[in-house]
């Protein structure tokens, strides 16, 4: 009778485990170097540090900050002069990360370059 009664608990504690960890856990935010879906060259730098550059070929065309807290994606300054503090929810799967606008895309479309590398676009993770 003991060890049945050890074994469920052992059971119960497992699934409480498992549950946990399938709700998000510990998830960091993927860093590194990520190249835009369709392109060969230009794509996104994110670094540990909560910096990033955006790049098409050896040109860095914007830098800035970021910030993440749970999967929203926070950009906190920027070199190309759009308004900052804007969020964006996020998806990763290991290989591919596609970033949504948040809000309404529509009230960042006067920045033409943030609106065109986050408006439901995936970039891949280039090892």
């Amino acid at each position: 009778m003991k060890s049945k009664i050890s074994l469920n608990l052992l059971a119960g504690l497992l699934l409480v485990s498992i549950a946990l960890t399938a709700c998000g856990g510990s998830t960091k935010f993927p860093t590194g170097k990520f190249l835009k879906a369709n392109s060969m060259n230009s794509g996104i730098e994110l670094k540990d540090d909560g910096s990033f550059s955006v790049f098409a070929g050896d040109t860095t065309l914007i830098t800035g900050t970021y910030s993440v807290d749970g999967n929203v994606f926070t950009e906190t300054s920027n070199t190309g002069g759009c308004s900052t503090n804007v969020d964006f929810n996020y998806t990763f799967d290991g290989k591919n990360l596609t970033f949504n606008y948040a809000g309404n895309p529509e009230d960042d479309a006067d920045c033409t370059g943030r609106y065109a590398d986050f408006n439901n676009v995936t970039y891949t993770l280039q090892k």
